[in-house]
């Protein structure tokens, strides 16, 4: 049988592009809010190479002529930077975790010849940052030797207390608040809130430059 079709007939519509982009840009801005280390791109060298476990164990598969020492950095990683960086880790965060343990951290402002690096206590990076100090309950304030870097508690066991500064310092960096440089310097920064948009540092006084 045949049927007749009218030249009248409007064509057939395929899917509507700009729907299709609009969707596309909605789930990258999801996904940039979600996790901006990782879909943000950072422009430091530090967030190139991500250390992902295996899928199904969540573990990572050491060769088993590894030495100790590496076993223990991967411990490390896997305990304690895992649940933090929703299960992959930028080598930045391993430079950023080097720095929390030394007490001391470099902070950069600025680029180029003009770049100015202080160097201060993990306290007072806590508080020119807007981090929680850690508190006892009396509400004094952990100095850095009372900072737990995990497993190295003055106490000989985790204390949660103690802890606190460290997780929030990383939480700091998950968020994208803070990035580690090329010179492994620690900068306030901004994520980007949407595709095609770049990450801006915060100045001392609060203002943001773009990168």
């Amino acid at each position: 049988m045949i049927v007749a079709v009218s030249e009248n007939r409007p064509p057939r519509r395929g899917p509507n592009k700009q729907a299709a982009k609009l969707a596309r840009a909605r789930r990258e801005q999801r996904l940039i809010r979600a996790d901006p280390l990782f879909h943000a791109s950072p422009p430091f060298a530090g967030y190139r190479e991500w250390l992902m476990p295996d899928p199904v164990s969540g573990r990572f598969a050491l060769q088993d002529s590894a030495p100790d020492d590496t076993r223990l950095w991967f411990a490390r990683v896997e305990e304690l930077l895992l649940p933090l960086y929703r299960g992959r880790v930028p080598i930045a965060a391993t430079y950023l975790d080097d720095r929390i343990q030394s007490g001391v951290i470099p902070v950069a402002e600025g680029d180029g010849p003009s770049a100015r690096v202080r160097v201060i206590t993990i306290d007072d990076f806590a508080s020119f940052a807007g981090a929680c100090s850690a508190h006892d309950e009396d509400g004094s304030v952990h100095r850095h030797a009372e900072i737990c870097p995990k497993l190295n508690c003055r106490s000989g066991f985790h204390m949660g207390s103690e802890h606190r500064v460290w997780v929030h310092m990383h939480h700091l960096h998950a968020a994208g608040a803070l990035l580690v440089d090329d010179q492994d310097n620690v900068r306030l920064s901004v994520p980007p809130q949407r595709p095609g948009e770049g990450w801006r540092f915060v100045s001392q006084g609060g203002e943001s430059t773009p990168w």
